[in-house]
């Protein structure tokens, strides 16, 4: 780990010395990529593949991701492209890797607080030096992050629905733009669930370690473990209201509520 925590924060240290990136249109609405994310992906992988010489690399701006049973990588060089060059300073870089499809380390660096959000399998869940662990908040007194999944005019209309769902039964939403960043506030303690209708590998495999080596639970909100072949709708909360948090999600989806 010590290892790779030096390659996230040179990674963090890159990020942060693009001023004024240039920022590019993906193609769907609100969807941008940045040099800086080009930049950081590309030593990512090649530093990573230094320390990992047999691993194998999924990343959000690479093409042809496959994802085997072999040790793989999954990463987002920026997780939160928006807020970093709107100035948000809410971005951060997520590694998670994954053998047989499993998360087996996860690593979150915020450049911007210098925090390293750390877990492997069986060890824990960690933000440096301090161990984390979930609330115990049931699901009235919960805040719970949701993604909006702005890429997507199919899921708008579904977004808004569950937020008006959730409003009254919740105590209150909050909308970072970084779903890495929200798991690491559930991991944290500092919000007990999240959400977003179509989420990525990239965006919730480092976090989803993270949560469930703190005592919560992650998963696909339609039932299910979370996959890591491509996008799910994806869940995750403390062990509290992870169940609740589900239902409320499910019957939003089908019409009940």
């Amino acid at each position: 780990m010590n290892q790779l925590s030096a390659v996230l924060k040179k990674a963090g240290d890159m990020m942060l010395q693009y001023q004024q990136p240039r920022v590019y249109a993906k193609g769907k609405h609100a969807d941008f990529v940045t040099e800086a994310d080009l930049a950081v992906q590309e030593f990512l992988l090649e530093e990573l593949a230094k320390l990992f010489p047999t691993a194998k690399f999924f990343a959000e701006e690479k093409k042809d991701n496959v994802l085997t049973d072999a040790l793989t990588f999954i990463i987002d060089p920026i997780d939160g492209t928006t807020n970093y060059f709107r100035k948000r300073e809410c971005s951060v870089i997520s590694v998670g890797a994954v053998e047989n499809k499993r998360p087996v380390l996860g690593a979150i660096f915020d450049p911007y607080q210098n925090r390293l959000y750390h877990a492997q399998l069986g060890k824990g869940a960690w933000c440096g030096e301090t161990r984390l662990r979930v609330s115990e908040e049931p699901i009235e007194r919960a805040l719970i992050g949701l993604g909006t999944s702005p890429y997507y005019d199919e899921l708008m209309e579904l977004t808004g629905r569950t937020v008006g769902a959730l409003m009254p039964r919740v105590a209150d939403l909050r909308r970072t733009g970084s779903a890495a960043m929200e798991l690491c506030d559930i991991a944290s303690g500092r919000s007990d669930g999240c959400f977003e209708w179509l989420l990525q590998p990239w965006d919730y495999c480092a976090g989803v370690l993270l949560v469930e080596e703190a005592g919560g639970r992650c998963g696909n909100i339609m039932g299910g473990d979370v996959t890591y072949e491509k996008g799910i709708p994806f869940m995750a909360a403390n062990a509290v209201c992870f169940e609740q948090l589900q239902k409320i999600l499910q019957d939003v989806k089908n019409g009940v509520i």
